[in-house]
């Protein structure tokens, strides 16, 4: 019973679909299309003419920067710059607030600051040596002053800033 339903619903949609099928608009297509092809066909435009630009020599110049490798920048060489290649001291592996001025040394005409590592080891330092992580250049030791020059980056540019340490007192 179901499978002969089926079939009597399989028919009637069929027939509905090709209900849809009107032969009215085939014909009016049909005309459209006559009329279209019927017309007269409109002259297409010339192309235009091109004018040949003059032809550009390019300089056979050496110092031209090839567009197909990278660009350089030119390095400058900042005066206040430190030097880099100069051997590291043994103090310059500190911070200064982990060094402590402790005392000085007197030996003819030459004075010796004394500075105390944070193990506690004393080393002699003078004039011109170097401590502390920012390049700490020692430009002056007097009785109870050492003074020395860091060199620091800021902003890309270096610049010198003097730090002074005051002997410490006798720790209990």
């Amino acid at each position: 019973m179901r499978a002969r339903n089926f079939r009597y619903l399989i028919v009637i949609l069929t027939g509905y679909v090709l209900s849809g099928c009107d032969t009215s608009a085939d014909l009016e297509l049909s005309r459209y299309i006559n009329e279209v092809k019927s017309r007269k066909a409109q002259p297409i435009e010339p192309i235009p003419t091109i004018k040949p630009l003059a032809k550009f020599v390019y300089p056979e110049n050496e110092s031209r920067r090839s567009p197909f490798k990278p660009k350089t920048v030119k390095q400058f060489q900042d005066k206040l710059a430190p030097n880099t290649k100069r051997p590291k001291q043994p103090l310059e592996e500190y911070p200064l607030d982990s060094l402590k001025f402790v005392g000085i040394l007197k030996q003819d005409n030459m004075i010796w600051g004394l500075i105390s590592k944070p193990s506690g080891e004393i080393v002699r330092v003078r004039p011109g040596d170097y401590m502390g992580q920012n390049y700490g250049k020692i430009i002056q030791i007097t009785n109870n002053i050492l003074k020395l020059e860091e060199t620091i980056q800021i902003d890309g540019k270096w610049e010198k800033k003097v730090t002074s340490f005051s002997l410490s007192a006798k720790e209990q």
